[in-house]
């Protein structure tokens, strides 16, 4: 239980320095509204006190008493006695008219504080998640780490700004209404201090409840978030009306929403009840108090005024023990939920660079090696990779082929250093890759993927996003986007490099999928790297187009050493050496033609393409 409070604690102390570093400024200036707004109505209680003992001696005054009638009115207008009602009257007034502007400034810098704290989670989230390592993508349980905090996240944050300074002015407020009523009686403001306990300890559990309660249904929400995925995106559009699985989708879909319905309505239930006991229990005390009170005045232990003011002031306490309470709790419960952000960005790199990386040899002139090269995915026991022992020599052409499952993938994310061997080691110009810099190494590599990203950018930025400097204006721009033969294209394009494409984020042109191809292989050749990943480069391509690309690949990789990953026999031809993998084993290793002429795993392969 210590190590829990303690771990809330820490969590809680992150919150409340997230909601200072995104704005001191903002929070300074909250702080000072949130005091001043829980203090100024204390004023109107005691001018309101003040204004009703006043009234009640010069009613009491009068020569006619209570009926008197218009000699009230007269003698409220002029005498010092009904002076001073009024005057107490524009007091409370006034204390009033400030509240509402003290009110509608805080408004004001709390949207702009809501917004600087929005932005600064923002910030982070998108700095760790491009820090993070590919695993974290590829691993279920990250992502409902994931799944928490960006669904939390976003607005737990300005929950634990707004319960921060509800906080403060509850706390100031109820302070001061404690001590105004302890001198009634101590107990009075013991009792009503003492009333909101019970409800602070519930909701405080229920506050940790709720959080678990949202941990365990994470893996539901992301399978209902999934299917309503493939119904809404346009990329499962024609698929789904084609072969006709939509009604399977939204059955699915449905399912798991009626398992989170079920959850959620348990859920309530057990919340509202205990809320509704919770309720009773404060209006009883509240109750004894008035009544108590009450019989205050019959005694003549209080005045008129006296019990007007005190009465305010426990319906005051009330309410800033009910907003203390609740405050409290979501500050409780935003903690709760923002470990999971916590967690996060707790989250340790395995793909780091060493504390005095080596420099990435330029140009490679001593080649890549893999050493005994061995590769186990996170959370899994069998090896994909195991043994891996070759090399890829400057300005070599290297050919990498094998069935589905060999591991070919698995290669390219080792040589781009996405993840690290479990056993072995990759040399680069003889330098553990290991050694270096992991950002450093991939701005010298050029990589075209086979799913690779259809960005709703112009063509300009879609292409100079593959070596992000200077700006997409750059002349080498246009010359890639020749290279890459799509310069009959941009005379049809409306806007040329400039026209917007997808339509998802615009009215912009959607390029056939060999288009965007040479658009993601235009990306790839801008960067002048020293090696050349191609994963399956003329996937989408018709047989004129591949050819054209094959020579287009040629001149590009003039200079540069190539690693090909293809199917496809034409894209073989032109390069000076095909390693095979099966099973995560190097089985075969050899020119083109001879491994075609032979009796192995090319060959087999080949002849089942054919």
């Amino acid at each position: 239980m210590i190590i829990k409070a303690r771990k809330l604690a820490v969590t809680l102390g992150r919150a409340l320095q997230l909601v200072w570093r995104s704005s001191p400024r903002l929070t300074l200036a909250q702080s000072a509204l949130a005091t001043t707004q829980a203090l100024v109505p204390l004023v109107t209680l005691y001018a309101l006190k003040r204004a009703v003992d006043a009234a009640a001696a010069v009613v009491q005054a009068l020569p006619g008493g209570r009926d008197s009638g218009g000699g009230a009115w007269n003698a409220l207008l002029h005498n010092s006695a009904g002076q001073e009602v009024a005057a107490w009257f524009v007091v409370g007034a006034t204390a009033m008219g400030a509240n509402a502007c003290l009110r509608a400034l805080a408004a004001w810098f709390g949207e702009q504080h809501a917004m600087a704290v929005s932005d600064h989670v923002h910030d982070r989230l998108h700095r760790k998640l491009l820090s993070v390592d590919l695993a974290f993508f590829e691993n279920s349980r990250d992502q409902d780490r994931l799944h928490l905090a960006q669904a939390q996240a976003m607005t737990r944050p300005i929950s634990v700004l707004d319960s921060v300074f509800q906080m403060l002015q509850g706390a100031v407020g109820l302070a001061g209404v404690l001590v105004l009523l302890s001198t009634l009686h101590p107990l009075v403001a013991g009792v009503l201090a003492l009333a909101g306990v019970p409800a602070l300890f519930f909701r405080l559990q229920h506050g940790q409840r709720l959080y678990e309660w949202r941990r365990d249904l994470a893996p539901l929400e992301r399978e209902a978030g999934y299917f309503h995925h493939l119904l809404t995106d346009g990329d499962y559009a024609k698929e789904l009306r084609l072969q006709g699985h939509g009604g399977f989708c939204r059955t699915r879909f449905e399912a798991v929403r009626a398992r989170l319905r079920e959850a959620r309505l348990v859920w309530r239930r057990f919340v509202l009840s205990r809320e509704l006991a919770m309720q009773f229990v404060m209006l009883a005390i509240v109750a004894a108090l008035f009544l108590w009170m009450t019989g205050q005045l019959l005694a003549g232990a209080l005045t008129l005024g006296a019990l007007v003011m005190y009465v305010q002031a426990v319906q005051r306490g009330q309410g800033q023990l009910v907003t203390l309470v609740a405050a409290g709790v979501e500050l409780h419960q935003s903690a709760l939920f923002l470990q999971a952000f916590d967690e996060l960005m707790a989250l340790p790199g395995r793909v780091v660079a060493p504390a005095a990386p080596r420099a990435v040899p330029a140009p490679l002139r001593r080649g890549i090696v893999f050493e005994q090269v061995e590769f186990t995915y996170p959370g899994t026991a069998r090896p994909v990779l195991r043994g891996l022992s070759f090399e890829i020599k400057p300005n070599e052409h290297v050919a990498l082929v094998g069935a589905n499952g060999a591991g070919k993938t698995t290669l390219v994310k080792l040589l781009c250093r996405l993840y690290d061997p479990t056993a072995g080691r990759i040399l680069v110009g003889g330098v553990d890759l290991r050694n270096m810099d992991p950002a450093a190494w991939r701005r010298h590599i050029g990589v075209l993927f086979q799913d690779f990203g259809r960005y709703q950018l112009t063509v300009a930025e879609n292409v100079w996003i593959g070596d992000p400097q200077g700006s997409p204006e750059d002349p080498r721009i246009a010359a890639t986007v020749e290279r890459a033969g799509l310069d009959e294209v941009l005379k049809i394009w409306p806007q040329g490099l400039a026209t917007p494409l997808g339509r998802w984020l615009h009215e912009g042109t959607e390029p056939s999928a060999g288009q965007w191809q040479r658009i993601a292989l235009a990306r790839a050749m801008l960067r002048d790297a020293g090696l050349l990943i191609m994963d399956e480069p003329t996937s989408s391509l018709d047989a004129s187009t591949q050819r054209e690309v094959i020579r287009m690949l040629q001149t590009a990789a003039t200079g540069r050493a190539v690693l090909m990953v293809s199917h496809r026999p034409e894209m073989l031809a032109w390069t000076q050496r095909v390693i095979v993998l099966r099973d995560g084993v190097v089985v075969e290793d050899g020119p083109e033609p001879l491994l075609r002429n032979g009796h192995g795993e090319f060959s087999r392969l080949f002849s089942i393409h054919d």
